[in-house]
């Protein structure tokens, strides 16, 4: 996918494989806005994707997609394992139907939801439909972070060569800068064990005007052409340009990780 010109995004629908994207990690670690970014990117880019909020004590995702409007999320109707598997199904199901890549948000580590997965057995459901399983998870600095996303690890519970580990800036305390916040995980000898396995490791910069993209109601890309919010102002030039930056830096860590193919 091209970077944003100064004229806007510059992207074109390609013919792919669907992608089964699933996001697990600890809450408040930046999971909905890497998702909310990808299937913004993923629409931008002319490519279908269908949306599944399974964390329903803190919807955040169905939040920025309400369900029932067009291209909206999906919610399980409650946490019991059942609904969950029959959720789960459901949405696999239209994600082959429709050949549309499916973005599933598991929350902060709900155990039906984990069992659900394991039960289905989605990477061998992946292969048997020619779609590419994507396992993301999220951390800030924090060490414990890291530990929870490698106890998912080591417990295959998304065991797929196509995993991502985030590491989001916007976590770093105010007044530090992002500069060696990130030791202390990138120092773990489980790293090695990681690496092998080809789990790629990224960083999602600071967005120092996330607060004020949010306040606007537009997505990430209109906030940096400039689009005008339902109140009719757009944003301010020093967001717009900040945004758009921002937009440009995940392309390059995307690039440089070398996983463009492996996003919706």
């Amino acid at each position: 996918m091209e970077q944003m010109s100064e004229e806007g995004f510059a992207g074109a629908a390609t013919l792919r494989a669907p992608v089964l994207t699933v996001r697990h990690g600890r809450g408040r670690t930046g999971g909905t806005t890497m998702l909310n970014f990808l299937i913004e990117r993923a629409r931008i880019g002319g490519r279908s994707v269908l949306i599944g909020d399974g964390d329903r004590r803190n919807a955040t995702l169905a939040g920025l997609y309400p369900p029932g409007s067009p291209g909206g999320a999906s919610q399980p109707e409650t946490d019991e394992t059942a609904d969950v598997k029959d959720w789960i199904r459901t949405l696999v199901g239209r994600m082959v139907e429709m050949h549309a890549s499916l973005v599933l948000d598991l929350g902060a580590g709900d155990q039906a939801l984990a069992e659900a997965c394991r039960e289905i057995d989605l990477i061998a459901f992946c292969e048997a439909v020619g779609a590419e399983p994507l396992f993301i998870g999220t951390m800030g600095p924090d060490i414990e972070d890291f530990e929870h996303l490698l106890t998912i690890f080591r417990a295959g519970f998304f065991s797929t060569q196509h995993t991502l580990l985030v590491m989001n800036e916007n976590l770093v305390r105010a007044g530090k800068t992002p500069l060696g916040a990130f030791d202390k995980i990138l120092a773990r000898p489980e790293l090695i064990e990681m690496d092998e396995a080809g789990v790629k490791i990224m960083r999602m910069p600071r967005l120092n005007y996330m607060d004020q993209v949010r306040r606007t109601g537009l997505n990430f890309y209109d906030v940096a052409a400039g689009k005008r919010s339902k109140e009719g102002r757009p944003p301010d030039p020093l967001c717009q340009f900040e945004t758009r930056s921002w937009i440009n830096a995940l392309e390059r860590e995307f690039k440089e990780n070398d996983v463009v193919e492996w996003l919706p």
